[in-house]
C-alpha cells in the first residue's frame, strides 16, 4: 500500500496563507497594544496562534490518498448436463463401455481441478433445462443425470448472462450435445465472450446405425394476412438411407401442393426444404410434411409434422386505385409504403390501360367486387371517372361503406368533371353535391381550418399547433354544396365565395372524405421542418380505419410461449379478454377446449392469472396447463360468455412429438460440441488429454487497484481540536478577567 499527501483547496494557496498571515498579524497586534505583557497574556496568544493554524490546516482540505494493489482471481466455470441422456450407452456388445455421466464424474475426479483451482475460482454449475445455483466440487459428484431435457443453446446464454460483468476466464462444458431445441447447430458458431472447453465423452463410430428419416421442424408465419406469399422451411434428417433419394410431399388441408426430393446421406445429415405458399383466402389452413417410410426403419412416427396457419384479414387493409400515373399519386404510394399500421395495396393504370400494383400482392386486378372488397377497409379512389369506375362497382363500394368500410374520392379532373364520380350512383354516399360539374380554379389557394376543423381528431393528434397556418395549394375544385350531414374541415376563399376542400361524412357504418384539390401533394415540397402531407394522411386514415369497437366489441386471443413440446411435456396455454373500457367483464368463465389429433375433443377450465407480454407489460388474463400423450397436431380454442354473447378465440395449434432427444438411443453431437470450442477459441479434447489441457491453462494475473481517500480535516479528531481550542482561550480570558 502506498500513501501520498494531497490538497484538495479550490481557493488560491496564495489568498490563503495571506489571509492566515493576516490573521495571525492582527491578533499578535491585538494582544501586543490592549493587554499586560505576562505569562496569561503569553498562554491566551499562543492558542489563538493553535486555532489560526488549524483553521489554516482545514481551508487546505487536505486527504491521504491510498492506493492498494490486490491480484484478483477469475472465475472459471463448469457445467455439467445433468439431463438423462447423459446415462445413455451402447447396447450389446458394448454393454461394458461406461455411461457419459460416468465419463463426465471421471473427468471431475482428475488432477486439474487442484492445479486450476490455484489460479482461478472453480464454479461448479449442473443443468437440465434450468440452471442450479453454484456448488461445490461434492455437491456436484452426488448428482443423478435425471434431467428431462437438456435446452443446451438456451443454457449456455442462461449461464454467460449470469457470469456477465465478471472475470471469466474460460468454461468446461461437460455435455453430449443432444437435446438444444435447435432447428440446426448454427448456434454452436456463435461468438462466446471466452473460451469453452467441451470433451468426447464416448468412443467415436460405437452406435450402430438404424435407418431412420424424420422431420424435425416446420417454420413458418402461423397468422398472416390474406393475400400475402410466405415461405414454410422444413429440416428433415435422417440416417441409414443408403444413399436412396425420397420424396417430402407437402399437403395444405389433405391435399397435396408440392413434392421436393430428399437426399440424406447414408452416413447421417440434416437437409432444409422451402416452399412458397399463397393465401387468397381467410381461414384456417393445416400444412403437413411427410416422408415415406425406408427400409429398416423402425421408429416411424416421426415421419410427420404438421402446422396450423391462421389467414386473416387486416383490419386496416387499404386499397389505393389511381388512374393514369401523377404526382398526386407518386407521393402517396410512398406515403402509404411508409406506414407501419397500413397494409396497402396500390393499383395505377399503367401502358395499355392495364393496372400495376404496389405492396402486397393478392389480385390480378382491381375489380372492386364484394368478394375482393372483403379483404379491405379502406379504399382511396384517385382520378377516375363515372365509365372507368362502372356502376357494377360503384354499387359495391357503396354496400362496401354501409357495411363499416371507409373511402376517400382523392379525385382529380376527371373525377370531379362532368362525367366524374358525381355522375354514378356513387354521389349517394358522396358528401359533396354539385348541380353541374365543379370548376377547376388555378392559382395560390390559401386554406384554413373551420371550427369542426380545428377540433376533429385529425388535425388535434400531435402539434395541434402546427395546423394554425397551412401551407397553400394551387388548384381547387370550387361550386360543390355540402350532402346532409356532411362535415368541412379544410376551406377556401374564392372569388365566387367559400369553398370546401376537406369533406367528411358517415355513411351507413363506415365513413367517406372528398378531397377537392388535385395539388395537395405540393405539401410534400414545401419548405420547413414539418411535413403537412404526411401529417395529414396520418391521422385522416387512422380516423378512417374501423376501431376496435367497430370491428369486435369484445376479443378473446389465446396463445402460449411454445408450439412444439414432447410427448408428456406440459405446454401452458393463455388467453386474454380484450373488452371496451365501458365493459367490465365480472365472473367470466374461460374454457380451453384441445382437439386431439385424433379427433377428440377435451375441455379445460382456466384460472385466472396475469398475462405477462414480451416486453414485461402484465394484462389480466387466464392459463391453463395441459399435458399432452399423443403425439401429432393439437388445436386449442379458448371461450367465454359476455352479457348472453359467446367469445371464441382463433384456434392455436402446438405439434406433440413421440419422443424427446433424451430418450432416444443415439450418438452425442460431436459436431455441435467442436464447432462451440472452435467457435469460442477454446478446444475440443479427447478423455485422456482434458486433463493435461486444463492443467496448462495460462492464466493472466488480473491486478486490481484500489483508490481511497482518508480525509485529514473533516474528521473528529480535528474538529474536537477546534472546540477544545475555542474552549480553553475562553476560560483562560474569564479566569484572567481578559476582556
Amino acid at each position: 500500500m502506498t500513501g501520498e499527501l494531497i490538497f484538495e483547496h479550490t481557493m488560491s494557496l496564495t489568498l490563503i496563507v495571506t489571509m492566515l498571515a493576516f490573521a495571525v498579524v492582527i491578533g499578535l497586534f491585538g494582544f501586543w497594544r490592549y493587554l499586560p505583557r505576562n505569562t496569561s497574556t503569553l498562554g491566551v496568544a499562543l492558542l489563538r496562534l493553535l486555532t489560526i493554524v488549524l483553521l489554516g490546516w482545514c481551508l487546505l482540505l487536505p486527504s491521504l490518498k491510498r492506493s492498494l494493489t490486490e491480484v484478483r482471481k477469475p472465475r472459471f466455470i463448469v457445467a455439467l448436463d445433468q439431463s438423462a441422456s447423459m446415462a445413455m450407452k451402447p447396447g450389446a456388445p458394448a454393454t461394458t463401455m461406461k455411461t457419459r455421466w460416468a465419463a463426465a464424474q471421471e473427468i471431475l475426479s482428475q488432477p486439474w481441478t487442484a492445479t486450476l483451482g490455484g489460479l482461478c475460482g472453480l464454479d461448479y454449475v449442473a443443468f437440465a433445462g434450468d440452471l442450479s445455483t453454484r456448488q461445490s466440487l461434492a455437491e456436484i459428484q452426488a448428482l443423478n443425470p435425471d434431467g428431462k431435457n437438456t435446452l443446451l443453446s438456451q443454457s449456455l446464454a442462461k449461464l454467460i448472462e449470469r457470469y456477465r460483468g465478471q472475470l471469466v476466464a474460460g468454461m468446461l462444458l461437460l455435455s453430449d450435445g443432444l437435446d438444444t431445441r435447435e432447428v440446426t447447430d448454427e448456434w454452436a458458431s456463435e461468438h462466446r465472450p471466452y473460451p469453452i472447453y467441451t470433451v468426447r465423452l464416448e468412443p467415436p463410430n460405437i452406435w450402430k446405425v438404424e435407418p431412420d428419416l424424420r422431420v424435425d421442424a416446420l417454420d413458418t408465419p402461423r397468422r398472416v394476412v390474406v393475400g400475402w406469399d410466405t415461405e414454410i422451411k422444413a429440416n428433415v434428417s435422417g440416417q441409414g438411407t443408403r444413399g436412396r433419394t425420397v420424396d417430402a410431399e407437402l399437403y395444405e388441408n389433405d391435399k397435396l401442393i408440392h413434392t421436393a426430393p430428399v437426399d440424406i446421406p447414408d452416413e447421417g445429415g440434416r437437409r432444409e426444404l422451402t416452399v412458397r405458399l399463397t393465401h387468397p383466402a381467410t381461414g384456417n389452413f393445416t400444412y403437413t410434411l411427410r416422408l415415406p417410410y425406408i427400409e429398416g426403419e423402425t421408429r416411424t412416427n416421426d415421419n410427420t409434422y404438421a402446422v396450423t396457419v391462421q389467414v386473416i384479414d387486416s383490419k386496416n387493409r387499404l386499397l389505393y386505385i389511381e388512374g393514369v400515373p401523377r404526382w398526386e399519386s407518386k407521393y402517396l404510394v410512398r406515403v402509404l409504403k411508409a406506414l407501419k399500421d397500413i397494409t396497402p395495396v396500390c393499383f395505377v393504370r399503367g401502358p395499355g390501360g392495364r393496372f400495376l400494383s404496389y405492396g402486397a400482392s393478392g389480385a390480378a386486378a382491381p375489380d372492386l367486387s364484394e368478394q375482393q372488397l372483403l379483404n379491405f377497409k379502406i379504399v382511396v379512389l384517385g382520378d377516375l371517372d363515372a365509365a372507368e369506375l362502372s356502376n357494377e362497382r360503384a354499387e359495391a363500394l357503396i354496400k362496401f361503406v354501409e357495411n363499416g368500410g371507409s373511402l376517400v374520392a382523392l379525385g382529380g379532373p376527371k373525377a370531379w368533371g362532368a362525367q366524374g364520380l358525381m355522375a354514378s350512383p356513387l354521389n349517394k354516399i358522396l358528401p359533396i353535391k354539385a348541380a353541374e360539374q365543379l370548376k377547376l380554379q388555378e392559382n395560390q389557394v390559401a386554406l384554413a381550418l373551420t371550427g369542426e376543423g380545428r377540433a376533429h381528431p385529425i388535425f388535434t393528434t400531435g402539434d395541434a399547433a402546427a395546423w394554425s397556418k397551412i401551407p397553400p395549394v394551387l388548384s381547387v375544385f370550387a361550386g360543390g354544396t355540402l350532402s346532409p350531414g356532411a362535415t368541412t374541415l379544410v376551406t377556401t376563399e374564392t372569388s365566387g365565395g367559400r369553398q370546401p376542400v376537406l369533406v367528411i361524412q358517415k355513411y351507413g357504418q363506415g365513413k367517406v372524405a372528398a378531397i377537392l384539390t388535385d395539388s395537395l401533394w405540393r405539401w410534400q415540397l414545401a419548405p420547413g421542418k414539418i411535413n403537412y402531407y404526411q401529417r395529414l394522411w396520418n391521422p385522416l386514415l387512422e380516423w378512417l380505419s374501423p376501431t376496435e369497437m367497430d370491428v369486435n366489441a369484445s376479443q378473446l386471443d389465446l396463445a402460449a410461449d411454445a408450439d412444439k413440446v414432447f410427448s408428456g411435456e406440459a405446454i401452458d396455454l393463455k388467453a386474454r379478454l380484450t373488452t371496451p373500457a365501458s365493459v367490465v367483464p365480472k365472473d367470466v368463465v374461460v374454457t380451453c377446449e384441445v382437439q386431439e389429433p385424433d379427433g377428440r375433443k377435451i375441455p379445460f377450465r382456466m384460472t385466472s392469472q396475469d398475462v405477462t407480454t414480451t416486453t414485461g407489460k402484465k394484462y389480466p388474463g387466464y392459463s391453463v396447463s395441459v399435458t399432452p400423450q399423443k403425439p401429432g397436431l393439437h388445436n386449442a380454442v379458448a371461450s367465454c360468455e359476455i352479457s348472453g354473447q359467446k367469445m371464441v378465440s382463433a384456434p392455436f395449434s402446438f405439434f406433440v412429438q413421440p419422443f424427446t432427444p433424451e430418450t432416444v438411443p443415439r450418438a452425442a453431437n460431436i459436431g455441435a460440441l467442436a464447432a462451440l470450442a472452435n467457435a469460442s477459441k477454446g478446444r475440443f479434447c479427447e478423455p485422456d488429454e482434458i486433463n493435461k489441457v486444463l492443467s496448462e491453462i495460462t492464466v493472466p494475473a488480473n491486478e486490481e487497484e484500489r483508490i481511497s481517500y482518508l480525509s485529514l480535516w473533516n474528521n473528529i479528531p480535528i474538529l474536537a481540536c477546534l472546540i477544545v481550542l475555542f474552549a480553553l482561550e475562553w476560560i483562560l480570558r474569564k479566569l484572567r478577567n481578559m476582556a
